[in-house]
């Protein structure tokens, strides 16, 4: 699943896997395709079910050679966790928390897609290019 030029960025991955529609509740929310929803149900939660709540997470996983299908252990908190890292991470994404619902029967949380790694105006961010939104509120 790689590129002409190798593996795909996460950017890349990501858009690919939403035009796909492959996966329950992976969505754009906006015509201008810049806004998207993942689904973010919780493993505790009544009606967990790992093949279809924690789909992306895995699919990610395995892309990046972090989980070995028939080898390694199912561990999808893992993988949530590993994707929602890059997602933090790259500066592709801007979670927009006020519009993520996750105390829902079916939560979700919205990323921007932000052009060429641009912040939104108005964002503190950290060295690294992480946001450092509580200091903005200040």
């Amino acid at each position: 699943m790689a590129g002409a030029g190798g593996p795909l960025r996460l950017r890349e991955w990501l858009v690919a896997q939403i035009e796909s529609g492959r996966y329950a509740g992976l969505r754009w929310e906006d015509k201008g395709k810049t806004l998207f929803r993942i689904p973010w149900k919780h493993a505790a939660k009544q009606g967990y079910q790992v093949r279809q709540d924690a789909a992306l997470f895995r699919a990610w996983a395995i892309y990046k050679g972090k989980h070995l299908e028939g080898i390694d252990k199912e561990d999808p908190s893992t993988w949530k966790t590993r994707l929602r890292c890059a997602l933090n991470k790259c500066a592709d994404f801007c979670e927009v928390r006020e519009r993520s619902q996750l105390d829902s029967s079916n939560p979700y949380k919205v990323y921007r897609l932000l052009s060429d790694g641009a912040h939104d105006p108005g964002t503190i961010l950290s060295p690294g290019g992480r946001s450092l939104e509580w200091l903005s509120r200040q």
